[in-house]
């Protein structure tokens, strides 16, 4: 409210007096003014370690009505990361699968943590070495993972050896004579045609739960002992080579619903 708006002149601390105002203390004023500097710096440089430096690249992929800002950041590191993929971006290129469709991640992002993932109800998240520690995997079988959701109609797949493997453990234990999956099986068991779709907070963690409260955690304890998971489970305890029940995990997680255009699923 401005004084000419007929507020009294008490009400906004002026009297009218000319005495009885006071100059402020210089050095309040420039320890104020220093702060504010200060702040306003540290607000720069903040920006500008998260931001890009040289203005915004992106990918716009039209069909898929998305966008991936990613080479916006990593420029110098575009080189390395042709050479890593090798022949596999003739049959997955750039301009038409982006980045984040693979490796997940939050494309619009233009700060780290946002295009990372990192931050809440983003639920796709880049799947990078940090995150693979955290489930106790490697990085390349949680690439497998997000491949699988592709390519699970394929009985094998070059460059997935963990979740090849976990396919014929799924036809050697029989599977399907309690399961259904994709249509095919059982039913006297969950359908697990889209189980890689549940929430964490959909799965029930039995009480003195130690570690991560993770769906692929949950799994791995299932497939070793799932009594000690589900109190009467009739699914049979296997005994299972070394790092099996992870990649039969993998595996399961990796049976999502995908809504893509036919022309980018595998032929």
């Amino acid at each position: 409210m401005a004084v000419g708006d007929g507020a009294p002149a008490a009400e906004l601390g002026v009297t009218g007096d000319r005495d009885e105002f006071r100059r402020p203390d210089g050095r309040l004023l420039a320890a104020a003014g220093a702060a504010l500097l200060l702040a306003l710096l540290l607000a720069v440089l903040r920006e500008a370690a998260t931001a890009p430096s040289e203005g915004l690249d992106q990918i716009w992929i039209e069909p898929l009505s998305r966008v991936d800002r990613c080479v916006s950041c990593h420029r110098a590191d575009a080189p390395a990361f042709l050479e890593a993929h090798g022949d596999l971006l003739d049959a997955h290129p750039p301009e038409e699968f982006g980045c984040t469709l693979c490796h997940g991640g939050q494309g619009p992002a233009t700060r780290q943590a946002d295009a990372h993932g990192d931050v809440p109800f983003w639920e796709e998240p880049l799947l990078d070495t940090r995150r693979a520690r955290i489930h106790g995997v490697s990085r390349a079988q949680l690439m497998e993972m997000r491949c699988n959701a592709c390519h699970r109609a394929q009985a094998e797949v070059r460059g997935m050896p963990t979740l090849n493997a976990a396919k014929q453990q799924v036809e050697r234990k029989r599977c399907l004579r309690c399961h259904s999956i994709g249509g095919e099986g059982a039913f006297d068991a969950p359908d697990l045609t889209y189980e890689g779709d549940k929430h964490p907070t959909h799965y029930a963690f039995p009480d003195g739960w130690r570690g991560p409260r993770t769906a692929l955690a949950w799994h791995v304890r299932h497939f070793t002992d799932p009594a000690a998971v589900v109190p009467g489970s009739a699914m049979p305890t296997w005994i299972l080579p070394e790092g099996q029940a992870e990649a039969l995990a993998l595996l399961v997680l990796s049976w999502r619903r995908l809504d893509l255009p036919p022309r980018y699923w595998p032929r």
